[in-house]
């Protein structure tokens, strides 16, 4: 039986459907599909360095709305799995996306990772961090990324 599959999970349209492939995989494999959401910290830490008066207002509300975002996340990640039958875990890391993403990928044994690629204009790609070619870079797990149609 094959490991793990892990779908990276945001929030975002793209990401759906990289959940839909990651769940007709996992279904095919009869494998357990690990969906992982990585709660970016970067608005609090550059609120912190400009300003101080409410800060801790400020921290708690980012706290919180990331917390929704997350759970809003799992929610639907766990009624697309369920209704599909799907056996799956949900993990949830804090810290830069990036380097979460390929920590989870070295600290556990998954067999494939699945990624969203949202669809950017020409001013976005050259800014852009390109999250899933960096991750196809620099780990040794095969990974499947889903462009938009």
């Amino acid at each position: 039986m094959p490991g793990k599959i892990l779908v990276c999970l945001d929030g975002e349209p793209h990401t759906r459907e990289a959940i839909f492939w990651a769940i007709r995989l996992a279904r095919s494999l009869e494998t357990t599909l690990v969906g992982l959401h990585v709660l970016d910290p970067y608005l609090k830490k550059f609120y912190n360095e400009l300003y101080s008066q409410g800060r801790r207002e400020y921290l708690e509300y980012i706290d919180s709305c990331l917390e929704k975002i997350a759970n809003q996340t799992f929610c639907e990640f766990s009624n697309l799995c369920c209704q599909e039958n799907i056996t799956f875990e949900v993990k949830a890391r804090v810290g830069d996306p990036l380097c979460e993403i390929l920590a989870e990928i070295k600290d556990s044994d998954y067999s494939l990772v699945v990624l969203g690629q949202r669809k950017l204009s020409r001013w976005d790609r050259i800014r852009s961090r390109k999250l899933p070619e960096y991750v196809v870079k620099h780990s040794n797990v095969p990974i499947l990324i889903v462009k938009p149609s």
